[in-house]
Order: structure tokens, then C-alpha cells, then sequence
């Protein structure tokens, strides 16, 4: 069991340096084939917030386990899909709407789960700030707090 936590760690690591690298912007120069080069496969960047949290999506580890459509590098699902959250979110808890359902699923991963996942999401000790731009990503510009 170590061994395959171990290697899901490494996975998930390396496929967050992969896409973070996919994430940069196209330059012109040669050095820069890292570089996504058709623009309709960039996760969408409708502000500041939403970029940073797609950036924190790729870096921060959350790659590894799960999947969005706007980072097609993501393979390992071993978490939900999260394309399409904001559809759902607001769904998953009662009481707690798609921002505070998120919020709580990062701050708190044990205290709900999606059925048919196992999982235990690790702590990742992000920030507020963090999280906020996390969420704006998942859910949409709709739900920037700024």
C-alpha cells in the first residue's frame, strides 16, 4: 500500500510540473515548446482568479487525482471529475451551497464523499486565498468573492 501511495505521489507531482508547464505562455521562441499551442485547449482565464486557481490545480497536486476538461493532461482519476462542478456543488450537501460545498471539500476532505470513490483527499493546507481562487476555477467566474 505505501509503494502505491508513494507512486500515486510521484504521479501526481509529476503530471502537476507537466501541465504547469502547458500552462505557460506561448512566447514565439523555440525554448517555449512547453507551451500550449492552440489556444482553445488553455483552461479558461475569464480573470486573474480563475487562472491562478487553474495554476493551483495543476501545481498544488489536484491533477494527480482528478480531472477537468480544460486541463487535458489530467489522466488519473482517482477522484471525481470536476468538469462541470458548478453544476453539482450546490447539490452535494444540504445546507451548503456550490461555494461552501467546495470550500468545506477542501478544507475538510473527509467530510463528505461522492459515492463510488474511496479516496481520502490529503490536506492540502492551502490559504484562503487560495482556496477562493480554487473555487472561482471550479465553479466559474460567478464565483469570485472579490
Amino acid at each position: 500500500m505505501l509503494r502505491s501511495i508513494a507512486e500515486l505521489a510521484a504521479y501526481g507531482t509529476f503530471a502537476a510540473l507537466l501541465t504547469a508547464a502547458s500552462l505557460a505562455p506561448a512566447t514565439g521562441h523555440p525554448a517555449s515548446s512547453a507551451a500550449i499551442g492552440n489556444s482553445s485547449e488553455r483552461p479558461p482565464a475569464s480573470s486573474p482568479t480563475s487562472a491562478r486557481g487553474a495554476l493551483l490545480f495543476a501545481t498544488k497536486g489536484c491533477i494527480g487525482c482528478h480531472t477537468h476538461a480544460s486541463l487535458p493532461n489530467a489522466h488519473m482519476q482517482v477522484g471525481p471529475d470536476l468538469t462541470r462542478l458548478a453544476d453539482r456543488a450546490a447539490t452535494r450537501v444540504p445546507g451548503l451551497d456550490g461555494r461552501a460545498y467546495v470550500r468545506q471539500s477542501i478544507r475538510e476532505p473527509g467530510a463528505y464523499r461522492v459515492p463510488g470513490y474511496s479516496a481520502v483527499m490529503p490536506d492540502l493546507g492551502l490559504s484562503d486565498a487560495d482556496i477562493d481562487s480554487l473555487i472561482v476555477f471550479l465553479l466559474g467566474p460567478g464565483a469570485d468573492t472579490k
